[in-house]
C-alpha cells in the first residue's frame, strides 16, 4: 500500500490506478473476515431473504422477505449512547402468509414494528415535484395498510442512485412499489401485470424486468405509464429474467441489457427508441448467448463496455462490446457446471462485478469469486450455518451486495442473505 501511494504521488499511476490497488488490497483482506450473522425476523419465523442492497454510504441496508416484508438496517447505528445489537431501524410488512404481528421492544416497552425517524444523509431532490406528479399520473397512491405492503414475495429491492430517500421493490404481486425512506411509507406503486425479476436503476430512469416479453422502463419525471421496448420486434417471445444499466457515466449512451428465459441477450441504446442495438451471440456459430435461460446480468463498474452473463447452461460468459455493434466474447470464468445455476428464478442476483472479481452467486451453497482479467477463481465464501433441519436439501445464498466506498472509515463491507433454512443476514467485515 505504501508502495502505491508513493507511486501515486510521484505521478507514476494516476487517482483510478491507486483506487483499483487499494480496492483490490480491501477485498483480499475478506478471504480471512468472519461472519456477523443478523436474524432477518425477530419472531420465530424463518424467512428467507430475497434481495439487499447497500446505500452509497454504506450506512445503511434493505433487505426484502419471501412474506413480502422489507427491512432497514443502520449499520453503525449508536442508539442512547449503546451500539444497537439488532441493527434493525424499520420493518414494515403485510399480511400475505400470516397474521402474526411481528413485535419489536425497546426502552420503553413493546411497540408495533419499529417505526422511528431515519437519518438518512440527502432528500429524494425532486421529492415536491415527485409527489406531485403521483396525484396525476397513472400510478396509485395505496389508500390502507393492507394495499401498501407487497402481497407475495420481493423478488428485488433497489436504491434511488446515489440519494437513499427513496427506494424500490419488486414482487410475485406484479407490484413495483416506490418508497420514501424517512417515513417507511410507499409513495406510489405501479402495476406491472406480470411478476417483476428485477430492478435497476439509472438517474431517473427504473428498468423493470418481468415475466412479459418485453423490457418496461419507468421515468420517475412524469410518472407515467411505463414504456416498453421492443415492441416492434415480432421475435421477442420469452420472459424477461434480467435487465441492467451500464455505469459508463461520461458516456452520452444509455445503454440497457437484458436476459430472457430462452438464453437470449439484448444491448438496448436508449436514444434509438425501440429498436435493439445488438444481440450477443457467439462469433463462430452466431448461436444465442446461452443454450438455456439467461437469469442475470453484470456490467463491468469502471465503466467499460464489457459485461458477464450467466444462465441455466451452467456458463459465466464476459463479453465485450466494440465499435459498429459487434460482440464477443472475451473469456469464460471458471469452468462449466450445469448444477451451478440450475433454477431460472432462485435469486435476483447472481452475479456482481466489482473491482478485478466477479461474484458469482453458485447453487451449491456458496459464493464463488473469479478474476475478471484470467477467469480463474480467486476464492469461495462457503455457507456457514450448517445444513439446517432438512438434511437433503443445500442451504443456500439468497441475495449478495458488497458496500466498497474508500472515502469513508466504512471499509469494504460484503452482505449475504440466505434461503429459509435460516432466514438470516451475513456480513463479512474488513
Amino acid at each position: 500500500m505504501n508502495k502505491a501511494h508513493l507511486r501515486w504521488r510521484l505521478g507514476r499511476i494516476d487517482s483510478q490506478q491507486l483506487h483499483d490497488v487499494v480496492l483490490q488490497n480491501e477485498l483480499d483482506k475478506l478471504r480471512e473476515a468472519k461472519a456477523v450473522v443478523y436474524s432477518y425476523r425477530k419472531s420465530s419465523i424463518t424467512v428467507g431473504v430475497t434481495s439487499v442492497a447497500l446505500d452509497p454510504s454504506g450506512h445503511f441496508l434493505l433487505a426484502s422477505g419471501e412474506d413480502g416484508s422489507v427491512g432497514l438496517w443502520a449499520l453503525d447505528e449508536v442508539y442512547n449512547n449503546e451500539k444497537v445489537v439488532d441493527k434493525r431501524i424499520q420493518f414494515a410488512r403485510g399480511e400475505s402468509k400470516d397474521s402474526t404481528t411481528e413485535t419489536h421492544t425497546r426502552n420503553s416497552g413493546t411497540h408495533i414494528v419499529a417505526r422511528r425517524p431515519v437519518n438518512v444523509s440527502g432528500n429524494y431532490r425532486g421529492s415536491s415535484k415527485f409527489f406531485a406528479s403521483v396525484e396525476s399520473s397513472e400510478s396509485s397512491v395505496p389508500s390502507s395498510p393492507h394495499e401498501m405492503y407487497h402481497a407475495f414475495s420481493i423478488s428485488t429491492v433497489q436504491w434511488y442512485g446515489s440519494d437513499n430517500g427513496l427506494f424500490f421493490t419488486g414482487s410475485n404481486d406484479r407490484k413495483v412499489k416506490i418508497w420514501d425512506t424517512n417515513t417507511f411509507q410507499v409513495a406510489s406503486s405501479l402495476d406491472m401485470a406480470h411478476r417483476v425479476s428485477q430492478l435497476d436503476t439509472n438517474g431517473d430512469l427504473i428498468a423493470v424486468a418481468t415475466e412479459d416479453s418485453h423490457p418496461r422502463l419507468i421515468d420517475l419525471r412524469s410518472m407515467s405509464a411505463t414504456i416498453s421496448l421492443g415492441t416492434k420486434h415480432t421475435d421477442m417471445r420469452y420472459g424477461i429474467n434480467s435487465a441492467k444499466f451500464s455505469r459508463e457515466e461520461n458516456s452520452n449512451a444509455k445503454l440497457l441489457a437484458t436476459g430472457d428465459n430462452d438464453g437470449n441477450v439484448r444491448i438496448w441504446d436508449l436514444r434509438k427508441g425501440n429498436s435493439a442495438l445488438c444481440d450477443l451471440t457467439e462469433p463462430d456459430t452466431m448461436s444465442k448467448a446461452h443454450a438455456r435461460c439467461c437469469n442475470d446480468i453484470c456490467w463491468n463498474p469502471s465503466g467499460g463496455h464489457e459485461l458477464v452473463t450467466t444462465g441455466n447452461d451452467g456458463k459465466y460468459k464476459m463479453w465485450a462490446l466494440n465499435r459498429g455493434d459487434q460482440c464477443r466474447v472475451v473469456r469464460q470464468l471458471g469452468a462449466t457446471d450445469l448444477m451451478a445455476n440450475r433454477f431460472r428464478r432462485r435469486t435476483a442476483h447472481y452475479l456482481m462485478w466489482e473491482g478485478p472479481y466477479v461474484f458469482c452467486n453458485s447453487d451449491h451453497g456458496e459464493v464463488v469469486v473469479y478474476e475478471a482479467n484470467t477467469g480463474r477463481q480467486w476464492h469461495a465464501f462457503q455457507y456457514p450455518l450448517g445444513v439446517g433441519r432438512n438434511r437433503l436439501t443445500t442451504p443456500r445464498f439468497q441475495s449478495i451486495a458488497l458496500q466498497t466506498g474508500l472515502a469513508n472509515s466504512i471499509g469494504v463491507r460484503l452482505i449475504l442473505g440466505t434461503d429459509h433454512t435460516h432466514g438470516k443476514i451475513l456480513e463479512y467485515r474488513v
